[in-house]
């Protein structure tokens, strides 16, 4: 017989459950369609079009906020220490992972200067399929036909959304697709270093070395570009920049956080949600042109990326099934006799 204690109790649990889901989800959209929204202001012309010194002030932020939570909280950074003796192979992987993340910024920054960011966000949902295509490739994934078919979708729902396009720019759609082939290139040694190569790093660990890697190529390419209007601007603009890049770091951890506390369902909910908030608040806020066709394929895309976040998570749980179930035939191994007197 279940007590009115503990149903108000377990009551009390559901309704504290649901209230950290909303409130990392709530915060996360925020902060992810306000970090786009901001950079898209900061990169108008009379404020700060400068695309690779607003990348490097990311990283440079991004690397200084980092060792500050390092001071801090080393407990924060439970690979560290492993990292710090194995930093020399790690920068085999951090070195060229470095390297895309800082080209992925500079070109999705630069893409704002030509492009919306309705139009901008409807091709970044189809690095879903380039990340897959990706990782087949290199061994991390197995082809799937129900996998295939689901990404046909949301390519097919992309298509139509850049084929919609009312205002299209070439140098934007090449500048956006650079900064996903690259972004996608550069999860994908993510993942490598975060699951294997032998480091498993955590994320607050991974964000400490990527982030010099990255702003080191970035100061050698503003070196050869430097403009002195650079420095003009950012005089007039630095408490704004200041303000842009510390919501960079800011979306860094609540990544990390999202992904740590919520479900991998609650997480795809999330990132659909976001989706349709980036490409609503840009039509209000910047009036972004939106076409019928766009709609449509945009709602195919949401379709299949929702799809897909199903596929996972079943492929998730059948491999935690399927762990448990080997763990279970091991720990029943362990408890048969070993004396066959006593199995008689």
């Amino acid at each position: 017989m279940i007590l009115p204690s503990q149903l108000g109790f377990g009551m009390a649990q559901q309704f504290h459950s649901v209230g950290k889901v909303l409130a990392i989800g709530v915060t996360y959209i925020a902060v992810s369609a306000g970090l786009i929204t901001f950079n898209k202001f900061m990169m108008h012309e009379g404020r700060f079009p400068h695309a690779i010194a607003l990348t490097a002030l990311h990283m440079a932020v991004t690397f200084s906020l980092a060792m500050f939570v390092y001071i801090l909280a080393p407990r924060l950074f439970p690979t560290m220490e492993k990292a710090k003796e194995n930093k020399l192979f790690l920068i085999k992987y951090i070195g060229p992972l470095g390297a895309l993340f800082a080209l992925a910024l500079w070109s999705s920054n630069a893409a704002y200067l030509y492009s919306s960011v309705a139009f901008l966000q409807f091709m970044k949902e189809g690095n879903v399929a380039i990340v897959f295509t990706m990782s087949c490739l290199v061994g991390l994934q197995q082809f799937n036909w129900n996998k295939f078919t689901v990404l046909g979708i949301v390519l097919c729902g992309c298509s139509l959304c850049v084929k919609g396009e009312i205002n299209f720019v070439m140098i934007g759609f090449i500048l956006q697709f650079a900064s996903q082939f690259a972004e996608c290139s550069k999860n994908i040694i993510g993942e490598i270093v975060m699951t294997g190569a032998g480091l498993k790093l955590d994320v607050l660990t991974f964000v400490i070395f990527q982030a010099p890697c990255s702003l080191v190529p970035l100061l050698i390419a503003l070196f050869f570009q430097w403009d002195h209007q650079i420095l003009v601007d950012f005089v007039a603009m630095w408490p704004l920049l200041l303000v842009n890049a510390s919501l960079a770091f800011l979306l860094n951890l609540l990544i990390a956080l999202t992904l740590k506390e919520l479900s991998a369902l609650a997480f795809v909910i999330i990132g659909v949600c976001k989706d349709m908030f980036i490409v609503m608040s840009s039509s209000l806020i910047f009036g972004d042109p939106i076409s019928q066709q766009q709609r449509v394929g945009f709602s195919i895309t949401i379709v299949g990326i929702t799809l897909w976040g199903h596929l996972k998570i079943k492929e998730q749980a059948e491999k935690a099934a399927l762990a448990a179930g080997k763990q279970l035939e091991e720990d029943q191994i362990h408890l048969l006799p070993k004396d066959p007197a006593h199995r008689a």
